[in-house]
């Protein structure tokens, strides 16, 4: 299990400098401080030790974002929440950040639906969260699907910004909170 933590952190700071498909198992196991037979007793291909790594990085910041979802809370709070937790997480992760980044980019490579398949997954929380806001008329009405697609795009662009830039964080936070909230609100709710 050490093994396979110290080659996954291996791989996400060769993933985050150099992109998966430029970097070799090789190389992982020499970062990791193994030898060769290491990686490979352990990941049976580059594919999987790539999504060990997804594995990873989603399985740290996904429960922060279900939290934020899931919190007792009005709709326009929780998605502020969310949208501060994924940026703050970007900025201060950068390595993990552009490893994830990259391992979507060689999958998306090789599978083209595989992007497809991943933004599906991410944005249902949000329709989910839309939908009970509009219900609950905290939020206006509007396509629920296109707005957490728009939703998950801004994230996903601005992840590798912060990123390269995590000194940007606050200020780009603050103006990607303030977007989503004016657009989703309804006229009733509270600022």
């Amino acid at each position: 299990m050490e093994t396979r933590r110290r080659l996954v952190e291996a791989a996400i700071e060769l993933f985050a400098q150099s992109g998966v498909a430029a970097t070799s198992l090789n190389a992982v196991a020499e970062h990791a401080g193994f030898s060769r037979g290491a990686v490979h007793g352990n990941y049976s291909s580059k594919d999987e030790l790539a999504a060990a790594v997804a594995e990873s990085v989603v399985g740290e910041l996904g429960p922060q974002l279900r939290e934020c979802l899931q919190a007792e809370a009005p709709s326009g709070t929780r998605l502020a929440a969310y949208l501060r937790a994924f940026l703050e997480y970007c900025s201060a992760h950068p390595d993990a950040t552009r490893a994830l980044i990259a391992v979507v980019e060689y999958f998306g490579r090789q599978q083209p639906q595989y992007y497809g398949d991943r933004a599906a997954a991410s944005v249902a929380d949000l329709v989910a969260l839309f939908e009970e806001g509009q219900r609950a008329g905290e939020m206006r009405a509007f396509d629920a699907p296109t707005m957490a697609f728009a939703v998950r795009t801004v994230l996903d662009n601005t992840a590798m910004r912060l990123s390269a830039t995590p000194n940007d964080a606050g200020e780009v936070t603050a103006e990607i909170v303030a977007l989503f909230t004016a657009a989703t609100r309804s006229e009733g709710a509270p600022a």
